[in-house]
């Protein structure tokens, strides 16, 4: 009877370590998985700071190449804002010569260039004058007065457009057709103009709603001096997150002369 009751001790005893055995591995089990969780969510976070430095990085050279116009500006115009000797266009325009005009627009120009590479290339009187590109990814939190860059170019007769800088300087003066589309989705939003030699000529706005892909575009017809500079913008404001471009809708910027 003793022994029996010795036989079943022994047997509870070995299962009760058996239970604790299984149970303490099972937490090491656990134990483990939750750490695999805890450093996945440390790489993320990771990129994501990684990847905030380089929007602020772009947002301060954005900030640095604002600040360089604005004084740029300044000193070409050597003036301040002053409300006591502000005078209307018309005051304006009855003070100044025609000589001093050209001065102006020359003065201009020159500064654009320097603002804004020029593109040199031979002219061809029997080749016509076109473009057509868009851009071959999407260009993130781009902020307000960036300049686009479409640098897939399918078509440019008159090598009017610039690759890198995202200008078209018309090879010849006249009346010019300019289309742009801008595709955003999900509760994204841009405004982009058309500049054309410092001056807005138009302009579109899109709105992607919550889960939605949309797209939009505008034309507008201008007259172009020659070696003028035509190119497209986000507007100062109305402008988040993503311009989306890719095989399911480019983002695009398209222009030829009229005869």
């Amino acid at each position: 009877m003793k022994n029996k009751l010795k036989m079943m001790l022994l047997q509870f005893v070995i299962g009760c370590l058996l239970l604790v055995g299984s149970y303490s591995q099972e937490h090491v089990v656990l134990d483990r998985n939750e750490l695999s969780d805890v450093m996945n969510e440390l790489k993320l976070l990771r990129s994501e700071v990684a990847e905030n430095r380089k929007r602020i990085i772009l947002q301060e050279n954005e900030l640095k190449a604002v600040k360089l116009e604005l004084m740029e500006t300044k000193r070409h115009c050597n003036c301040e804002p002053n409300s006591s000797n502000v005078m209307s266009s018309s005051e304006v325009n009855k003070d100044i010569s025609i000589d001093e005009k050209n001065t102006i627009r020359q003065n201009e120009h020159a500064r654009m260039n320097r603002i804004i590479p020029p593109t040199d290339h031979p002219i061809n009187p029997a080749e016509p004058i076109a473009f057509y590109a868009y851009m071959s990814t999407d260009m993130n939190n781009i902020g307000g007065h960036h300049t686009l860059i479409f640098d897939v170019i399918k078509a440019n007769p008159g090598l009017g457009l610039h690759p890198t800088t995202g200008v078209f300087t018309a090879p010849k003066s006249g009346f010019y057709v300019f289309t742009w589309t801008i595709r955003v989705y999900n509760n994204n939003f841009h405004s982009v103009e058309l500049v054309v030699n410092g001056q807005v000529n138009g302009a579109l706005y899109v709105h992607g709603g919550t889960g939605e892909d949309d797209m939009s575009s505008s034309i507008a017809v201008v007259y172009v001096s020659e070696r003028g500079d035509v190119f497209l913008r986000t507007r100062i404001s109305y402008n988040q997150g993503v311009i989306e471009s890719n095989s399911y809708g480019y983002s695009s910027f398209a222009g030829w002369k009229l005869a």
